[in-house]
């Protein structure tokens, strides 16, 4: 690149540089709102499809083609990957079917309730989902994974999800 593009502060740090740049690590949460981000941006994308396309043939085409994408992905990050162990037991089996189950009605159902309402209130409905997690934990791993500020956010996560139904329940 010519120094114009970069800047010639830039190019005289990229000359002196005698080893390849440390590639940084993603922390966890930065991850999480990585995540967090791609969601808002999913959620407007659908509501949008959802006004132009027909419910049904959008979402099917849409599931398929984000499964495929995902799998693309990571086997160019983990090309060695080895399925044999999805097959090693009949309880593993039932995990992934409970998976592929929960998972199917958790996307299906927010499809739904963003084509119904929109997705600013199917948002702030969904992400009640951590009360869901903090029940099934205590349920059927038997951990709390909470402190008292965990708690707290807990019972604003609860507060919120109440004041939006209330609000506009309609």
């Amino acid at each position: 690149m010519s120094s114009a593009r970069l800047g010639g502060r830039e190019i005289r740090f990229l000359i002196a540089l005698s080893r390849a740049p440390k590639r940084l690590r993603m922390t966890w949460w930065g991850y999480a709102l990585l995540s967090a981000a791609c969601w808002g941006m999913q959620y407007i994308l659908l509501e949008i499809l959802f006004g132009k396309l027909e419910f049904a043939a959008a979402y099917s085409f849409l599931s398929i083609a984000n499964g495929m994408l995902v799998a693309l992905i990571l086997f160019m990050i983990h090309p060695k990957q080895d399925w044999s162990q999805l097959l090693q037991s009949w309880p593993i089996l039932g995990l992934i079917a409970l998976y592929l189950l929960f998972g199917s009605g958790a996307y299906l159902f927010n499809a739904y309730a963003i084509r119904e309402k929109n997705a600013t209130l199917a948002s702030l409905l969904e992400i009640a989902y951590p009360l869901f997690i903090i029940l099934f934990t205590a349920l059927f791993l038997r951990k709390i994974h909470l402190n008292l500020m965990g708690s707290f956010g807990a019972l604003l996560i609860i507060g919120g999800s109440i004041v939006v139904i209330a609000s506009r329940s309609k």
